[in-house]
């Protein structure tokens, strides 16, 4: 016993280590790390439909499930990648403007420049 109280060293189950490891581990992650989940389990639950040959409606009925999950989960990851995409392009107008408004960086570029001697160029 120590002074803030008992010590908890009772062993702790795996089902316990990842119910844990997952509440710490879900609020950072975007949408579209659960749909992939959800496409492992679709797909893992879907092997049904291999079995179904008698019922062509079944058949059908899953199916078009199928698709329909997966039309939702292609339009998440097109808006994922404009975010992307738009998070990008802001950044580096910021990256652009920040460069550009220090001092004098924007004059000692365009004396080198004008100079036209290609060896004082900022190399790339």
């Amino acid at each position: 016993m120590n002074a803030t109280g008992p010590m908890d060293d009772r062993p702790r189950t795996l089902r316990a280590h990842l119910l844990q490891g997952f509440l710490r581990w879900r609020p950072r992650r975007p949408v579209s790390l659960f749909l992939l989940f959800a496409m492992l389990i679709v797909l893992l639950l879907g092997v049904q439909i291999v079995y179904i040959k008698e019922d062509p409606k079944r058949f059908a009925f899953f199916l078009s499930l199928y698709f329909l999950f997966f039309l939702v989960v292609i339009a998440r990851a097109v808006v994922d990648f404009f975010d992307v995409i738009r998070e990008h392009m802001r950044e580096r107008e910021g990256l652009f403007r920040e460069t550009f408004a220090k001092d004098g960086f924007a004059d000692e570029l365009g004396a080198r420049v004008g100079k036209g001697n290609r060896d004082s160029w900022p190399e790339f």
